[in-house]
């Protein structure tokens, strides 16, 4: 029972996150614009408490901590620190303008608002295609993050396809009940709940761990691997410090958080707002949340590699290890080899010659030879052992662990490394069942799935008021059905998109991974299109065309490259005179001379906007003084009119 105690205190919450869905369904009224939008009613501080959980998912507390674990604390200057300063600074600038023009013109999405503006149908029907494709790995990431927090709690108890579908089954009945309202209520708690995890989750820790902080610190900084006068090595794992970060891909992540305002969810929050005021607190506020959220999750993450304990369990519930012991060293039943890369290293370090001795040695360097060369049979010997037993299937995940930590050879312990690193997304769960009593674990894993709920209730309700908004009242549907049947309509796509999401979920991807190639750098690109759309008055529906084409040519490479692995460490794709263009890192990641792909996705897409709009007819003129009035013209209902003078006092 003391083993389920974790689980329990999460369902009680998630039962009360249910029923919050369930009160908001009986406050709302059967109109689109209530059940998507609220009515256009949040204030300030709950406005506040509920962008800022839209925008914190999986990836945020469970990402971070993972790359953190793999890569060391550099991930928090290149992640957190940029989206303290580029996200408040894109809601200021362009939220607020967005919540304009919704208010003013009735807009409920991004794709409306396109078509109005750009006189477009079919290219707005376009960009809901992209976007919705690209959310999508969003939705994939909070259920993976819901399913990796039950089984790892319950100590697989509950399998991780059974805890993502516990998940996702609440969030979208807190969704397909009460709708923008409910999602929101229930990110007031859940923000709450999110934040204090970290400040708590930190102090426990510190004084629970062996040694503190102070003592984990001082074993990675021992570490040889973690010397800073030598650069990163491609597979084994050394503290990515600020002089081991490329300045390269460092600016690369400082495009990211330009994602942000494009991210469908977001944009609908921006249109929610009662009043231009509620985004003040805001700006202020965010880059505070950012810092209290991703520095505990960061730092933890980091200091999981010196707790042999919380190590050795990551390791031992990788799923390609595990995957590797139960088909001893084979094929799954789908007949993909199981680790291939560790039974390689393996075979090949034993089937490698012994060292020989050089005949000008000392009598002293001889010996230190032999040494090596016993070390080396029994080096052999135990691999070839370990082989023989999980070809056998006869050796236990953590007997496995210990048995490959003991053989010293590098090859083997760089492939071993990879593999075991696989489940590093689970440290920051790994450490709670290390060092905090089950009861409060409960409470603080409580915290990590609100975060994870808190964005997927708004990614799922962003999709759903795109499809019927954008796809099926826009053609038609809306007219012949009413707006109630249209509400309808949206809580039935909301189950259906969950349920696709559910089932690529299975695969379980790795979360921070899966964020930044497709979801992150894909809106980020986007950005330019609504910048223009906002700002520049010449800006075409053609432009938008090449942007929103030219990234998702860019994101379907990734996922050719990438997702598929036709390429490896160190293909060159593209080259121009003898110089890597476009080619796969040393860890086997996309780069364009150094950068990540967001740079070239970004810069490409706004000279397209641009160049294409300027090749291209602008809108009509009665268009763009709509959105853009000249003097002596104000727009009242979303119709142009001719300002009158005041009346004489």
């Amino acid at each position: 029972m003391v083993e389920w105690l974790p689980a329990i205190v999460i369902f009680i919450y998630l039962a009360v996150v249910l029923y919050i869905g369930i009160f908001a369904f009986r406050r709302g009224r059967e109109t689109g614009e209530d059940f998507f939008l609220a009515s256009r009613s949040i204030g300030s501080i709950v406005f506040f408490l509920s962008l800022f959980a839209t925008n914190m998912t999986a990836f945020a507390i469970l990402g971070s901590s993972g790359a953190a674990y793999k890569q060391g604390i550099g991930i928090f200057g290149m992640m957190a620190t940029s989206s303290a300063l580029v996200i408040p600074l894109t809601l200021f600038f362009i939220g607020t303008r967005l919540w304009a023009v919704g208010k003013r013109f009735g807009h409920m999405t991004q794709v409306a608002f396109f078509r109005d503006r750009w006189e477009c149908s079919g290219i707005g029907t376009f960009i809901f295609a992209v976007t919705s494709a690209m959310l999508l790995p969003y939705l994939i990431i909070s259920i993976d993050g819901g399913g990796t927090i039950l089984a790892s709690l319950t100590n697989g108890k509950i399998s991780y396809p059974l805890g993502g579908a516990i998940v996702a089954l609440i969030v979208m009945a807190t969704v397909f009940f009460g709708g923008m309202r409910g999602a929101v209520w229930v990110n007031v708690l859940q923000t709450i709940l999110f934040i204090s995890f970290g400040v708590v989750a930190f102090a426990w820790i510190d004084r629970h761990m062996p040694g503190g902080f102070e003592g984990a610190v001082g074993k990675i900084m021992g570490d040889p691997s973690n010397d800073p006068t030598k650069p990163v090595q491609a597979q084994a794992r050394t503290l990515l410090t600020r002089e081991r970060i490329p300045w390269q891909v460092f600016l690369s992540f400082m495009l990211i958080p330009l994602s942000s305002i494009m991210f469908p969810h977001m944009s609908i929050m921006c249109f929610t707002a009662k009043k231009v005021t509620a985004f003040k607190k805001t700006v202020v506020l965010y880059p505070l949340c950012i810092m209290a959220i991703w520095l505990p999750c960061v730092y933890l993450g980091a200091l999981g590699p010196s707790q042999q304990s919380v190590k050795e369990q990551v390791s031992a519930n990788s799923e390609p290890f595990k995957e590797w012991l139960e088909y001893g060293a084979g094929n799954d039943p789908k007949g993909k080899p199981t680790a291939p890369e560790l039974t390689a290293a393996l075979e090949k370090f034993i089937a490698a010659p012994g060292p020989k001795p050089d005949p000008k040695a000392t009598p002293a360097q001889l010996a230190d030879a032999m040494k090596a060369g016993k070390a080396a049979i029994a080096g052999k010997a135990a691999a070839a052992s370990l082989l023989a037993d999980v070809r056998a299937k006869k050796v236990e995940p953590l007997e496995g662990v210990h048995r490959l930590n003991a053989i010293k050879a590098p090859p083997v312990q760089a492939a071993w490394g990879r593999v075991a690193a696989n489940n590093s997304d689970s440290v920051l769960l790994e450490m709670l069942k290390a060092y905090v009593p089950k009861m409060l674990a409960g409470l603080l894993a409580a915290g990590i799935i609100s975060a994870v709920m808190g964005s997927d209730c708004h990614q799922i309700l962003a999709l759903s008021t795109m499809f019927t908004k954008d796809v099926f009242s826009y053609y038609g549907g809306g007219k012949k059905m009413g707006e109630k049947n249209v509400v309808h309509m949206g809580r039935a796509f909301i189950i259906i998109i969950n349920g696709i999401a559910y089932l690529i979920a299975l695969g379980r991807p790795p979360i921070f991974d899966l964020a930044v190639t497709y979801a992150f750098s894909g809106f980020a690109a986007l950005s330019p299109m609504m910048i223009a759309a906002l700002f520049w008055r010449r800006s075409t529906k053609w432009g938008a065309l090449a942007c929103t084409a030219w990234v998702a040519a860019w994101v379907a490479f990734m996922v050719y490259a990438e997702g598929f692995q036709h390429y490896h460490a160190g293909d060159v794709l593209l080259h121009l005179g003898g110089t890597p263009v476009v080619f796969m890192s040393a860890v086997g990641k996309l780069s364009f001379l150094n950068f990540t792909p967001v740079v070239p996705m970004t810069l490409g897409s706004g000279l397209l906007v641009i160049i294409a709009s300027l090749l291209t007819p602008a809108p009509s003129q009665p268009t763009i003084d709509r959105y853009f009035p000249r003097r002596g013209q104000v727009v009242q209902g979303g119709v142009l009119r001719r300002q009158t003078a005041a009346p004489a006092r």
